[in-house]
């Protein structure tokens, strides 16, 4: 063998690898065009902990889950997307976009008790708190305390869509054993406006007010949490930038 055909030999053994392996792939890769994303990035979920995580503990212990769910179906499944306000907020009514979408297994990432639901004797809860909180605004009860005189007595509290109909048809079992009657001796003692006797009113003990919190926040609509495209089905809600 001449020194020659040693060299192309060695040449051919080495150079061609590199070249395949290196030289190509770099030259493709290192102006590449942009490509959009459309994978799964994930769902925000806000962060839940202190007084909501032990409302969610609450919310498992009275049996909540019983009669209401947290689930809003897919539509080849159900109707829950088009359900009023179950999914979210419908545009219109002061609502300047649709915020409405199903549920998805992300929703329940920062509760330790996926709440589903066993069956629906009252309506789903999924987005109770966003609901509340929009027909309540600029009211003079705020949804927390509206949500307590509902825990309180369920039967004896006005709808909180300001209709003037009182929600005498509700099922919902009173919660009373979490109230405290306490005297009252004036103004700014911080009763809730229900019925007690001469010189009494009732407050709210720990586990009401933790309940409370944790059923206002309640909000898994498309409203500051946008869906990545491939998990947005349907397309008048808002888009995460990917």
């Amino acid at each position: 063998m001449t020194f020659k055909a040693f060299l192309i030999g060695l040449l051919a053994t080495f150079g061609l690898p590199w070249l395949v392996v290196v030289v190509v792939p770099y030259a493709k890769m290192r102006t590449p065009d942009p490509v959009k994303y459309s994978g799964e990035a994930g769902v925000y979920t806000p962060k839940r902990e202190g007084r909501i995580t032990e409302g969610s503990k609450i919310y498992g212990q009275e049996g909540c889950y019983h009669c209401h769910t947290q689930v809003i179906r897919p539509t080849y499944a159900g109707w829950d997307v088009h359900r009023d306000e179950w999914a979210g907020l419908r545009k219109g009514k002061g609502v300047d976009r649709d915020t409405r979408r199903e549920t998805l297994p992300d929703d329940f990432e920062q509760e330790k008790t996926a709440h589903v639901g066993i069956s629906r004797v009252g309506p789903d809860l999924s987005n109770f708190g966003r609901r509340v909180t929009h027909y309540l605004k600029g009211s003079e009860t705020s949804p927390e305390e509206w949500v307590l005189m509902h825990l309180y007595n369920p039967k004896d509290v006005f709808r909180y869509d300001n209709s003037e109909e009182k929600a005498y048809d509700s099922t919902c079992p009173t919660k009373a054993a979490m109230f405290d009657e306490v005297a009252v001796y004036g103004a700014g003692s911080g009763t809730l406006p229900v019925e007690a006797g001469e010189g009494k009113g009732i407050v709210p003990g720990d586990r009401a007010r933790a309940l409370a919190s944790y059923l206002l926040s309640l909000k898994k609509d498309t409203l500051g949490n946008p869906l990545p495209e491939s998990l947005n089905f349907n397309p008048e809600a808002p888009v995460a930038n990917q």
